[in-house]
């Protein structure tokens, strides 16, 4: 674990419990990330927002950050991304992980960005150790059908990945599925399996035929 030397002087918050999770309203964001400690974690992006847990080891806070690289009439566009899951002690942080990610190219994709919806921060196998998933995607020419999309489980301290893309042509749609993701306890697999049909349900993501049977069957490569 790489500590980051920051000490907070304005800490003002401070609690513990198991599996809570909270999004940190502005003025505690603005508070606990001013910019001097936002420059020494290497925050380079805007935050979007924080989310504050604690379970059986610690307090844990998790910006999620977002690059502000141009506009539409609709929308604002993101190139890169960025969270950082930081442990809190005697008011300090220490990084525990982080997770970066940009657009591949201007030309085949227009924006990335946090599915806030449907991350969660929660004990998934009752074990009293949160199990953050993290979920993020990218839009193309077609928005999110022909872009990409990301799911990130940590796990005791691994990372396992489920990675999808998009396509409005059947031949093109794929999952590429982590085989370390079958090696999960079964509820973790089983809460993975019912976000995926979430974004699905939502129009999302689109994903090939079957994909659900074939993923019961341990299969990695999904097309």
């Amino acid at each position: 674990m790489k500590q980051i030397t920051i000490t907070l002087f304005a800490l003002f918050i401070f609690w513990s419990g198991h599996s809570q999770t909270r999004v940190l309203i502005k003025p505690e964001v603005d508070k606990l990330f001013p910019e001097s400690v936002q420059q020494q974690l290497g925050l380079k992006y805007p935050i979007r927002l924080v989310y504050n847990y604690a379970d059986k080891t610690g307090d844990y806070y998790m910006p999620l950050c977002e690059s502000v690289d141009s506009a539409t009439v609709e929308d604002t566009l993101h190139w890169k991304i960025k969270a950082v899951n930081l442990k809190l002690e005697s008011g300090v942080f220490s990084k525990v992980w982080e997770l970066n990610d940009h657009i591949l190219t201007v030309e085949m994709e227009e924006s990335i960005w946090f599915f806030t919806k449907y991350t969660t921060i929660k004990d998934l196998d009752g074990d009293g150790v949160a199990d953050p998933v993290m979920i993020y995607g990218s839009s193309g020419e077609n928005g999110v059908d022909d872009g990409r999309m990301k799911i990130l489980i940590y796990y005791k301290g691994k990372k396992v990945a489920i990675r999808h893309q998009n396509s409005v042509y059947d031949g093109l749609r794929k999952t590429e599925v982590d085989k370390e993701f079958y090696e999960l306890p079964d509820k973790v697999q089983t809460f993975v399996k019912g976000v995926m049909n979430r974004l699905e349900v939502d129009n999302h993501v689109i994903y090939a035929s079957g994909w659900l049977q074939k993923m019961n069957k341990k299969m990695t490569k999904i097309e």
